[in-house]
């Protein structure tokens, strides 16, 4: 999903020469380290996002850290550096915090690759409590919420949020006609609500009054910031994702001819590609709702491929150079293990999608996919997409799965 106003790319990689770490006294060995901690990364204005996950022992004086929103698992690994200096990996993304870790506690900054000088500090410590504030809360909670961003101003824009609590905690969902939020989880606690999710390279955290009306803000990243408000309404819905892009009246359809990661050209004239059904999806290595639409395709390939299905990956990167792009868009299909062919359309910010596509009316979100018949016309765009961390996600599955079913059969 992307939302215009804030676009950046997903991951936690912790760095190798801890420079920027605070000098630490060295690991007590006999301290056990493994099982659950607390973590917290301090935004703009001192605003503390915090998240859980868990420690446990690999080979080498490595640790498997696994990062925990809402039930939902990344699986990172914290690398072990040297003296107290560890560098924690994670699938896909580009983003790393550099840390030195104490006894139970680990001190360090959290960076992002592809801004000048961005690093948010980080703080963990081993603690079982949740990671905001909880009290018992009223269950009629729960439902769906028509949330504005921005609201009367010329930069509103709407969302559907989706509230569920399970006994103390709160966990939500939060969609957009571009994707949504991912897998948000806190607490209730004075009559303030906090939820917040990192999965290693996007921070995004949400607090705000309970009332009739919630009026809250949201913050993301190292400085962006948005006020909103939100209702109970279970009948607001977002436009159909089906119906927001399409082909201008004067392209016959959908042409393109850009290199794999190899760097043999690829278009759909490739005879691979003849009388076969294609899903090609316009994604980038940053993005985590690429990310999830990336795994989601994966299984659609694994089962229809044998019937014909193809698809193909169009991936913009937002890199500083072709060579860097190159490396994430690789680092992405194999961490995935994508068994698709992924094109790398665009390196830079300077590659715009929309030039390069210029046969679509925009490009408005990423991801977008576009589904071709065994003629190769354009018979549905789909803008976004809403992962497994929202009610929608197993409807919209389902009735994908028998679209594709047409197109084979």
């Amino acid at each position: 999903m992307i939302r215009s106003t804030f676009k950046f790319v997903l991951a936690i990689i912790l760095l190798s020469a801890c420079t920027d770490a605070p000098k630490e006294a060295g690991v007590n060995q006999g301290q056990n380290i493994e099982g659950q901690w607390l973590g917290t990364i301090t935004l703009s204005d001192s605003i503390d996002l915090n998240f859980d996950f868990t420690l446990a022992k690999a080979e080498g004086g490595d640790f498997a850290f696994r990062i925990q929103n809402a039930g939902n698992v990344v699986e990172a690994q914290m690398l072990h550096l040297g003296a107290d200096s560890f560098k924690v990996e994670v699938p896909v993304f580009a983003n790393y915090l550099l840390l030195k870790l104490s006894d139970s506690t680990m001190s360090g900054f959290y960076h992002n690759p592809d801004a000048e000088d961005y690093k948010l500090p980080f703080e963990a410590e081993m603690s079982t409590q949740s990671r905001y504030p909880l009290a018992a809360i009223d269950p009629s909670i729960s439902g769906n919420y028509r949330m504005d961003f921005s609201a009367n101003t010329d930069d509103e824009n709407s969302a559907l949020a989706h509230l569920q609590i399970v006994g103390e905690k709160v966990y939500g969902s939060i969609m957009t006609e571009t994707g949504d939020y991912r897998f948000l989880e806190g607490g209730i606690s004075n009559g303030l609500a906090q939820l917040s999710t990192f999965d290693g390279g996007f921070l995004y955290y949400f607090r705000f009054e309970m009332g009739d009306t919630l009026h809250g803000k949201f913050f993301s990243g190292r400085t962006y910031q948005e006020d909103f408000i939100a209702y109970r309404d279970d009948s607001f819905r977002l436009r159909n994702a089906d119906s927001l892009t399409y082909i201008k009246e004067d392209y016959d359809g959908l042409a393109f001819s850009f290199p794999n990661l190899k760097g043999d050209t690829i278009n759909l004239k490739d005879p691979k590609f003849a009388g076969k059904p294609v899903i090609v999806q316009i994604m980038g290595s940053w993005c985590p709702n690429c990310l999830d639409e990336s795994l989601y395709l994966k299984e659609q390939y694994e089962q229809y491929h044998k019937d014909g299905l193809e698809i193909i990956g169009l991936t913009f990167e937002r890199a500083r150079d072709y060579e860097t792009a190159l490396k994430r868009a690789t680092k992405m299909e194999r961490d995935l293990a994508l068994p698709y062919p992924i094109l790398l359309a665009g390196a830079t910010r300077d590659d715009k999608a929309a030039e390069l596509l210029p046969m679509l009316n925009h490009i408005m979100s990423y991801p977008t996919s576009i589904y071709l018949n065994k003629d190769h016309a354009v018979v549905k765009i789909h803008t976004g997409f809403s992962g497994p961390g929202t009610p929608v996600y197993e409807d919209f599955v389902a009735e994908n799965d028998k679209f594709i079913q047409s197109l084979i059969h």
